[in-house]
């Protein structure tokens, strides 16, 4: 990922650290790293240095550099207290990920104007000022609501930012979204990873395939929920996710070489006949579904076939030859009552592809850059 497509995250919080709050700006760190975001910190003690360190050392772990991953937006020592850190050395960065500033007001700028969305982990008393100005360039900020202690200022952020939502929202996310930051992080960062991907993601994990004419409203039901857990960025559903003026079969043949899984949705008419009144329409040259189903199964993709509204699975001789290993795939039928349920099913084993996939992208780019380096 060039510097250019690499989206940054500001991490911002208290100077005031105990053993938790170590660790939760560790794992931020380590998460925006195998997320392959930048991160954007301070120059003080406390969560800008743990959160920088974790996230250094993640990236050095793969054979990366912080160059163009990571940015000390960087106070003078006598300024610190200012923003409610220590007079105590922060993170030592690299000469080149450092960007000097005078004082408070030219910190908050070129923190904000650089990054594309913010995580506080507690946060002196500007806290509130910092989030509603991100708000306001329509950028996400994630406010951790468990951070308590002298300077937990991100748990009233949280609160304030609550109840203002219907007038003045976070942007990306939908407020059930928001409040899974008060979920406990049982395992890594929590709901924080997928919030951060899903507001940033440059390209979906999960491609929808699904005939107009079929099961839109279940299609529309099906891609609402994966978006509430994954984020509307990585799934991909064509009424809702071509932008104006881009070519609708470009949109669909990128999003199908980037995602990572296919979620199939399968009607009752989904194999209604063509303009023959007898062939169903998936054997018709240049149908839309046929080649979206056919390029996933090419390209090797995870598919989820998701029979809807009563469907049966076809049988082989009723699919086009390309079409046929469709049927390889184990099909899941859903339905009103167990719907919760299935989806969950479905998040779960959709989240297995994508992390075995992220692993296994890490894995290579550090034995790519390792060797560049040997030689």
């Amino acid at each position: 990922m060039t510097d250019r497509q690499r989206p940054s995250v500001l991490v911002i919080g208290t100077g005031w650290t105990n053993a938790a709050k170590r660790r939760v700006a560790r794992m931020i760190g380590a998460t925006l790293a195998d997320a392959g975001l930048g991160l954007i910190a301070g120059n003080s003690t406390g969560v800008d240095h743990w959160v920088a360190d974790a996230f250094c050392a993640a990236l050095r772990e793969r054979g990366e550099t912080p160059q163009g991953a990571f940015w000390q937006i960087s106070l003078g020592w006598g300024r610190l207290f200012e923003r409610g850190g220590l007079p105590l050395p922060g993170y030592a960065a690299d000469d080149g990920c450092i960007v000097a500033v005078d004082d408070v007001e030219a910190w908050k700028r070129e923190a904000i104007s650089r990054c594309a969305a913010a995580v506080m982990v507690g946060g002196g008393r500007g806290a509130l000022d910092i989030a509603r100005r991100i708000i306001d360039q329509g950028k996400p900020v994630f406010p951790l609501p468990f951070m308590g202690g002298l300077t937990g200022n991100s748990d009233s952020v949280f609160q304030e930012i609550l109840k203002t939502w219907e007038g003045h929202p976070v942007p990306g996310v939908s407020r059930t979204q928001f409040l899974q930051l008060a979920e406990p992080w049982v395992s890594g960062t929590g709901q924080l990873g997928n919030l951060l991907r899903g507001t940033l993601a440059a390209t979906p994990d999960v491609f929808i395939s699904y005939r107009r004419s079929d099961a839109p409203a279940a299609a529309g039901r099906i891609a609402n929920d994966l978006s509430e857990h994954f984020g509307g960025r990585r799934v991909f559903l064509d009424i809702s996710d071509i932008a104006p003026s881009h070519a609708w079969d470009d949109s669909i043949d990128d999003a199908l070489q980037a995602c990572k899984a296919g979620v199939v949705v399968i009607g009752r008419s989904w194999l209604l006949a063509g303009a023959d009144g007898r062939t169903p329409r998936l054997h018709e040259t240049g149908d839309v579904v046929c080649k979206e189903i056919a390029d996933l199964i090419r390209q090797g993709k995870a598919i989820f076939p998701l029979l809807v509204e009563g469907a049966r699975l076809p049988e082989a001789a009723e699919l086009p030859q390309e079409l046929r290993a469709l049927l390889r795939f184990q099909a899941t039928t859903i339905d009103n009552p167990g719907w919760g349920t299935t989806m969950q099913l479905l998040i779960r084993e959709i989240e297995a592809v994508v992390r075995q996939q992220q692993n296994a992208g890490g894995k290579q780019a550090g034995r790519t850059s390792g060797s560049s380096v040997d030689t």
